[in-house]
């Protein structure tokens, strides 16, 4: 097994908790009727959004720090 390949196993589990974690936190956010608690929810979701953009972007800043290739 390749770096590449535990990379891209790696990415696909987060993709797939992202999605599963925003899904739920979008069906607490809706039918939850306490603003404070909604607030939380919001951030949840921000949080996933913001640790997937680090997951997809830490390979090409990576790279380009290091003055190498990147294929994935």
């Amino acid at each position: 097994m390749t770096i590449e390949a535990i990379a891209d196993s790696i990415k696909t589990l987060a993709v797939l908790a992202g999605i599963i974690v925003i899904s739920y936190s979008g069906f607490m956010l809706m039918t939850n009727t306490d603003p404070l608690q909604r607030g939380q929810w919001k951030d949840i979701i921000l949080a996933v959004v913001i640790g997937l953009c680090i997951v997809f972007l830490a390979p090409l800043l990576a790279s380009t720090l290091s003055g190498g290739s990147y294929c994935g």
